[in-house]
């Protein structure tokens, strides 16, 4: 029988496994190149547990993140396998990345349709270790089920520096608001991919208008939805840059820049509380960005308008941008800038309020709208 119609009931759970630790040695060999050092791990694929040899001290910390995507809620049509299995890594990178921490391994677990082909699911691994050897970060174990429909359960462990750890909270009044790059682009993808299946004749009819303004921003749009990046490098940039004269605060952009604001001030007032107990009523940092400074081309906006869609809110709203929001002290601007790419598009306020200042000079509060499960 040929391998694209063979079912994953047919190998089962156990032969399952077996794929994946091939496919682990297999797809890095396939003109995937891999610079991922395995001499701290004492077992393989395959093992009860992975035993890993970590250097762990006082001085530092073991960081986990786990991300859980569901197919139905995760994965827009016209992803692929592929994509599907590299995106449940860089969602975990990602938020290892947004702390400053050196990935150490990653655990997959992964329940499938007992339907699925055995191709597909090869295409999936074979993105899961491609992502894996793009951010040196092996694939050390994890576990298989089955369900109605793909869910990819995805941990990442990783090691920072206690005193070079990014947090969410630690900035003062005066610090600036940045962001790594940017944003809006996987929203309009999103957009795309959505009415497309909705109604292809409207879709084409759109596109077609689009292609008249800038053809590369649908390519652009559509990469960024479908096959997100984690800022690994900006990372460990901003890890280095933190120290206890000029701190930064980092978290990353997966429900919407404007539910980050909202974040990041709640964790900064809690953190307030536990070192001052007084301040639990006084806290009062808030946010000001400014639509001038905000990183959007006129073509951008042109297309959001040719879909009904306000450009700020695919900027604020929506998310999976994967993109960087962080605070630094003023005094390490110039040097940041010489590191990494970035813009500088408000700053923090003592006015208890997350707000935007319009290009016609009027304040509009923003709201802290963003993508949530479970609503």
């Amino acid at each position: 029988m040929k391998s694209s119609q063979i079912k994953v009931s047919e190998i089962g759970e156990k032969g399952l496994i077996e794929r994946i630790i091939e496919k682990s040695r297999t797809c890095s060999s396939c003109g995937f190149d891999t610079n991922i050092d395995l001499s701290s791990f004492a077992t393989s694929i395959g093992d009860d547990s992975a035993l890993t040899n970590v250097d762990m001290d006082d001085n530092s910390y073991l960081v986990t993140s786990t991300d859980m995507l569901i197919q139905s809620s995760h994965f827009p049509k016209g992803m692929t396998y592929f994509q599907m299995g590299y995106k449940s890594v860089v969602v975990n990178v990602s938020d290892l990345s947004s702390m400053g921490a050196d990935n150490i391994g990653f655990l997959l677990n992964i329940a499938i349709p007992k339907d699925m082909l055995l191709d597909d699911f090869d295409d999936l691994i074979c993105g899961v270790i491609r992502a894996c050897d793009n951010y040196d970060i092996p694939l050390i174990g994890g576990d298989t089920n089955e369900a109605n429909e793909i869910i990819i359960s995805g941990t990442a462990i990783g090691q920072v520096d206690k005193d070079k750890a990014l947090m969410k909270y630690g900035f003062e009044e005066g610090d600036l608001v940045c962001i790594s790059d940017e944003l809006g682009y996987a929203a309009l993808g999103f957009e795309l991919l959505a009415l497309k299946e909705k109604d292809p004749d409207l879709y084409q009819e759109k596109i077609e208008k689009i292609k008249e303004i800038d053809s590369t921003i649908i390519d652009l749009a559509l990469l960024k939805a479908l096959k997100p990046e984690a800022k690994y490098d900006e990372g460990h940039i901003l890890r280095d840059c933190n120290t206890l004269d000029n701190k930064v605060s980092a978290t990353d952009i997966t429900d919407g820049l404007a539910s980050e604001f909202y974040e990041i001030l709640n964790s900064d007032k809690k953190y307030s509380n536990l070192n001052d107990s007084s301040s639990s009523n006084s806290y009062t940092k808030g946010i000001r960005i400014y639509e001038e400074k905000l990183p959007v081309e006129d073509e951008f906006k042109e297309i959001a308008n040719i879909l009904n869609l306000s450009y700020l809110d695919l900027f604020l709203h929506v998310g999976e941008d994967f993109e960087f929001l962080f605070t630094i002290n003023e005094e390490i601007k110039d040097q940041l800038s010489t590191e990494m790419n970035y813009y500088v598009i408000g700053e923090i306020t003592d006015d208890n309020t997350v707000e935007i200042v319009l290009s016609n000079g009027q304040i509009e509060k923003i709201s802290s709208r963003g993508y949530q499960h479970l609503k």
